[in-house]
């Protein structure tokens, strides 16, 4: 047992070592990133821990607290991508800690081992825990939500657990809303009611399954009595107008219909799961099965395991974002530390030959979609940037070398398993290759994962820009996707949209200016007779007449 932890620690501690080197020299914050890198700033200056306040205007769209949690660490380590970042890593940790809490809780503190490395060591936990966004933090609340109403359920029939799981949905909706009251609901609703008919079975009178409605009554009232707080306080100071962003837009919108083009089929998860859930994934068809093979096999279930109980967990947050018109592969993520628990119950076992057939060849299937999305790639890109009107600049070469280093890592996979197969056949250790080659190749591909994202975002050029458009006295952005440019202005800047009259305004208005844009709106910056600079997939057009 020493062993396999000391193992299972080493492997960790290697996937994550490039996160050192990227607090040291951390790539520009991106997307979603900066509204909650700002917005902190925002409230410290404006001395308003209510209403998050982003470039200047109520930003309605996500509850406060991984703004707090963003500006408690700002407070400890400055403004910057560290601090902005911090709240994530914490979080996915935290994640993998409880995994491996609720394994030694159970008397079996190996599968929580393993666990906890499952959900550590994959391409998806390594983006997102380096990510300054609430995707981390919702899925911690979410899990321990989870976990704790498991352990109230089947370990014992204690409160306390019900009021530690209710807080934390609590928690959950002040992270991101609905997701972090809806998920738990839609998991732990079911196992309440499937464990009171088991003693209805058992005991012949239904006190189980009221037991258990006045625990889920508990965890209701808990749970909105945590998160109400903050909305009472924001309805009484703002309004119907909170609402009407808060839950017409953000939610019900969400969910009818697609939003800024996220659209995707119902299978939309199978092949991100697939993906980003490597090398643990190719474990999870057998899983299910034995999961659902176990169940029909027995008259009478084992509740230190939790099996069928994760199983569900997994299936219903996948179905449920699969049902939802707006697709992310991040949406699904609450469900990655129950993907780990079902793989680190696989792992115990010895694979059959089949098994180990139909894992090799999923391990095999990204191999030659990473080789052919290279050259296609890239390709792609360069000629873009041509048809934007730039000559194709150094940073073909850096996006080249993120997806050999990304093709690597999947490569290794494969490569890894079917040598350590042999290896051990000849020494008669067939069990080594069934679990060390996973936690190996986990680690590997966590590393490659943070190494190539480092390397791309890098190569995109924001940095760069962002030096040059703050030299310029009056500065804008136009187009899509500029909401970073606010955090290292340290000011508000007019967001001109694509509304070319503001920007037409804006120029004439202002001499010396400076517009940020994507390559993609050059052509447009170019007819209002500005000079373009290009950084990667950003431009800087600056205008060179006093006047425009």
């Amino acid at each position: 047992m020493y062993r396999l932890q000391t193992l299972l620690l080493v492997a960790i501690l290697v996937g994550w070592m490039p996160t050192i080197f990227l607090w040291l020299n951390p790539p520009p914050l991106t997307g979603d990133e900066a509204y909650y890198a700002r917005v902190p700033v925002e409230m410290r200056e404006r001395k308003d821990w209510i209403v998050p306040y982003f470039n200047g205007e109520p930003r309605y769209k996500k509850p406060p607290l991984m703004y707090w949690f963003v500006a408690l660490s700002q407070a400890v380590f400055g403004e910057n991508e560290l601090a902005s970042r911090l709240p994530s890593f914490i979080a996915v940790i935290l994640t993998g800690v409880l995994l491996a809490w609720l394994g030694t809780k159970m008397g079996s503190s190996e599968i929580g081992l393993w666990a906890a490395a499952a959900f550590l060591l994959n391409p998806m936990t390594a983006i997102l825990g380096n990510w300054g966004a609430p995707e981390a933090t919702l899925c911690l609340f979410v899990t321990a939500s989870v976990l704790w109403g498991f352990l109230g359920f089947f370990h014992n029939s204690s409160s306390r657990w019900h009021f530690l799981s209710g807080i934390a949905a609590g928690m959950g909706v002040l992270t991101k809303g609905a997701p972090g009251l809806v998920l738990p609901v839609i998991v732990l609703l079911p196992v309440a009611v499937w464990k009171g008919l088991e003693q209805r079975k058992a005991s012949g009178n239904w006190n189980g399954m009221m037991k258990n409605i006045g625990q889920i009554g508990l965890w209701f009232t808990i749970s909105l009595t945590v998160a109400a707080s903050w909305f009472f306080a924001v309805w009484l100071r703002e309004g119907e107008k909170f609402w009407q962003v808060f839950l017409l837009r953000e939610h019900f919108q969400r969910v009818a219909e697609p939003m800024e083009g996220h659209r995707g089929q119902i299978w939309f998860y199978l092949p991100v799961i697939w993906l980003l859930f490597m090398p643990w994934s190719i474990c999870l068809p057998q899983a299910f099965a034995n999961v659902l093979k176990n169940f029909r096999q027995t008259s009478t279930t084992n509740h230190s395991d939790f099996d069928l109980p994760m199983a569900w967990w997994s299936f219903s947050v996948v179905a449920l974002f699969s049902l939802i018109a707006t697709k992310l592969p991040h949406y699904i993520f609450p469900a990655f530390p129950a993907f780990a628990w079902l793989v680190a119950l696989q792992v115990q076992r010895n694979l059959s030959k089949w098994e180990f057939t139909v894992g090799l060849l999923l391990a095999l299937l990204p191999v030659p979609l990473l080789f052919y999305g290279t050259f296609v790639g890239t390709e792609a890109y360069a000629k873009f940037v041509g048809k934007m009107g730039f000559k194709i600049g150094v940073e073909l070469d850096a996006i080249r070398l993120a997806t050999y280093t990304l093709l690597s890592g999947f490569a290794s996979t494969p490569l890894i398993w079917c040598s350590a197969t042999l290896f051990a056949d000849l020494l008669g250790h067939k069990k080594f290759a069934e679990k060390k080659v996973l936690v190996l190749s986990g680690s590997i591909l966590t590393i490659v994962t943070l190494v190539a994202a480092s390397i791309a975002i890098k190569a995109f050029g924001s940095r760069n820009a962002i030096f040059m458009l703050t030299k310029a006295q009056n500065i804008a952005t136009f187009g899509s996707d500029t909401e970073w440019v606010i955090f290292y202005a340290k000011k508000s800047v007019p967001m001109l949209g694509r509304d070319r009259e503001r920007l037409q305004e804006f120029l004439t208005k202002h001499s010396n200016a400076a517009i940020l844009a994507r390559v993609d709106f050059a052509p447009i910056l170019r007819q209002e007779g500005l000079t373009l600079r290009r950084f990667g997939i950003w431009c800087v057009a600056i205008q060179n007449k006093q006047k425009h």
